[in-house]
């Protein structure tokens, strides 16, 4: 049913959104993330109490959760933070794992963020795993810029940033590296320059 709000343009290169019937589905839609080659092709929710860490876009209770996020100006603040699960199934985050493989990483750098007002290129420039807590503490006193040089010094390969960064993307979901505790203390973390398309 969702996808019937969604077609590509004639390019076939961005999507075209029906926001306001995808909205009238749920007003907690606020944008949609697509990376192409994955199975990472969902709506993004805006959440203030983890509603949708075990709840569909409908709603309706589901294991599987949503792609959302806690933030409370989303895209327009320079780091926003998208959370999903890591489903054995393959769905919701779990392909952020596959990043952490060098050739998969150099063959998805790019991904798009569309949102009612804008659309975004992201440009991923940080892959990592880390404990969350450990994540949390390393980054609470940092500025935005401080921020940037520690994401790019954590992450797994040194990938080469083309401009200035401005506003950023960070995914995140369960990793099992290294992991310590049942369920899981440690986050895979992917973190991409956004661009107004």
């Amino acid at each position: 049913m969702i996808q019937e709000v969604i077609k590509n343009n004639e390019n076939g290169d961005e999507k075209i959104i029906n926001w306001d019937h995808l909205q009238s589905i749920n007003a907690d839609i606020i944008g949609w993330i697509e990376i192409e080659g994955t199975n990472i092709n969902y709506p993004i929710l805006k959440d203030n109490d983890l509603f949708y860490i075990n709840h569909s876009f409908e709603r309706k209770s589901n294991s599987s959760g949503s792609i959302f996020t806690i933030n409370s100006f989303p895209f327009e603040e320079q780091e926003t933070t998208l959370y999903g699960h890591n489903m054995k199934i393959g769905s919701m985050f779990s392909d952020i794992s596959k990043f952490m493989k060098e050739d998969y990483l150099y063959n998805h750098l790019k991904f798009k963020i569309y949102t009612p007002e804008n659309n975004f290129i992201a440009n991923i420039f940080s892959i990592y795993s880390i404990g969350i807590e450990t994540e949390e503490n390393n980054i609470k006193n940092l500025n935005f810029t401080e921020r940037i040089e520690y994401y790019k010094k954590k992450s797994k390969y040194n990938i080469e940033v083309e401009k200035d960064i401005d506003k950023i993307v960070k995914l995140t979901t369960c990793s099992y590296i290294n992991a310590k505790t049942s369920p899981t203390d440690q986050r895979y973390y992917l973190i991409a320059r956004l661009d107004k398309i």
